[in-house]
């Protein structure tokens, strides 16, 4: 059964639902654990990137039996996988030195999320292969190697709860580990009965073990907005992080962007050198790498806060919120432009989809609405005063040749947002306000990696390529 393009799977069950008036949501606590509660959790994450290996290899042996003799095997199913696993554990978890048995020190848990991880990944790439996946195409799960691959464990069952004294959780086969932040406002949560616990996930950023909690909470619906008839335009951008502006062409405000992977640029790169010169491996080579480590666990944090800080008061703040449908993976891909290594730094730094993300559940939270403009509207080159639609470029000043009116280039698209009109007629609205036009969504077909603007040759000069490094016909 695994060989047809269009296996789909038998045994999926009924997704979670998630009551009326109840949502999802995650809170994360960095950990604080001892040396022995440290090395149980490196143990943790081995024990699922065994288990998630000993899949990925078994997987591969029964495709290459089918293939070899067409001989079906039992569809892949994490409960299938598993009675699997639990039939060879013996074998596979053992020390080939001394012959002990090691996974009775790991919990069941990392086992089963290990599989779970390898049994979603076969089913992407079947889906995927079979043109019923969208996105990119997904190839065969690879191995997880350590050190390369994400140190991350979910638990479900067990023991997983908060301390009393609010600054404890207990964690399965880990125990009880203190965390530096205050846990109070999950606690009171829980005390009250308005929150209950579904997993807790514990994995490595940078230096630090951190557990995320996931929690549903009863959260009705209430519209909480300070001014709930407003409608704003929101532009993301570089230079300035974001713009906002309203319907009567005023800029209400300008967030500047913190830029911090530009202002640690030079301390990066100072670091990198000083680690080209170690011998890897060694301690000076580690003690290096987890400076710089440490360094970009920074710069992700700085960027993450002042992100949920402007999606937070805008979705408190305004009724309607309009935003860009931008594709920040293409505008990435852009290649053989000059400064255009550069220019991808920037938009890097800049997460240009965070806030969209971001904003598309929070609005949910305080009762305003968001609404996605299509990908390809033209904010940023049609003159919000006479509509006119020109080729600006890069330029971040411009002047209509219609009318004569001068722009910049940020204000003139949050101005153009907030007047935006979801198409109707042959057009439906999306889950966040998006325009989805009927039969647009046609199928790609296979294309090299980094899209045509990333081959060789001069089918196409790379001066020539859009904006946003998609392809346009």
């Amino acid at each position: 059964m695994l060989g047809p393009r269009n296996a789909r799977r038998a045994d999926e069950v009924a997704r979670f639902e998630i009551p009326e008036g109840w949502t999802a949501q995650a809170f994360q606590f960095t950990l604080d654990p001892t040396v022995e509660q440290a090395a149980c959790v490196r143990r943790q994450f081995g024990g699922r990137r065994k288990a998630r290996n000993w899949a990925v290899a078994t997987l591969k042996a029964d495709l290459a039996a089918f293939h070899a003799t067409g001989v079906e095997t039992e569809r892949p199913s994490l409960a299938a996988m598993r009675k699997r696993w639990n039939q060879v554990k013996d074998t596979e978890c053992c020390n080939p030195e001394t012959g002990e048995v090691w996974w009775p020190e790991i919990s069941k848990e990392a086992f089963a999320d290990g599989i779970k991880a390898a049994v979603d990944a076969y089913w992407n790439w079947q889906t995927s292969r079979a043109g019923t996946r969208a996105g990119r195409r997904v190839g065969f799960p690879r191995f997880a190697k350590k050190g390369r691959d994400r140190d991350r464990v979910t638990f479900t069952t067990g023991a997983i709860r908060l301390s009393p004294d609010r600054r404890h959780v207990t964690l399965p086969r880990i125990g009880t580990v203190r965390v530096h932040e205050n846990t109070r406002r999950l606690e009171r949560l829980i005390a009250k009965g308005r929150a209950r616990i579904l997993a807790a996930t514990v994995s490595r950023k940078g230096t630090r073990l951190v557990v995320a909690f996931r929690v549903l909470i009863q959260r009705p619906i209430q519209p909480r907005v300070a001014d709930p008839g407003s409608r704003v335009g929101v532009d993301v951008g570089v230079r300035v992080l974001a713009t906002v502006a309203n319907s009567d062409g005023q800029v209400i405000e300008r967030i500047e962007n913190p830029r911090p992977l530009e202002a640690a640029l030079k301390e990066l790169r100072h670091l990198g050198r000083e680690r080209s010169r170690r011998t890897m491996g060694s301690r000076g080579y580690r003690k290096t790498q987890t400076k710089i480590t440490r360094l970009q666990r920074r710069v992700a944090d700085i960027r993450n806060h002042h992100i949920h800080v402007l999606t937070t008061r805008l979705a408190k703040t305004h009724g309607e919120i309009v935003v860009e449908g931008l594709d920040a993976a293409g505008m990435l891909r852009q290649k053989g432009l000059n400064g255009a290594r550069a220019r991808r730094r920037g938009l890097s730094d800049s997460a240009l989809g965070e806030a969209r993300r971001q904003l598309a559940y929070k609005t949910g939270w305080y009762g305003s609405t968001l609404v996605a403009a299509d990908r390809w509207y033209p904010s940023s080159k049609t003159c919000h005063k006479c509509k006119t639609v020109q080729d600006i470029g890069w330029a971040e000043h411009w002047t209509c040749g219609s009318c004569g009116a001068a722009h910049q280039r940020d204000d003139n698209a949050a101005i153009n947002l907030a007047r935006y009109e979801v198409p109707s007629g042959d057009s439906v609205v999306g889950p966040v306000g998006a325009a989805v036009k009927r039969g647009a969504d046609r199928k790609t077909g296979p294309r090299p990696a980094g899209g045509y603007e990333a081959r060789k040759g001069s089918s196409q000069k790379a001066a020539e390529q859009p904006r946003d490094g998609v392809l346009v016909g």
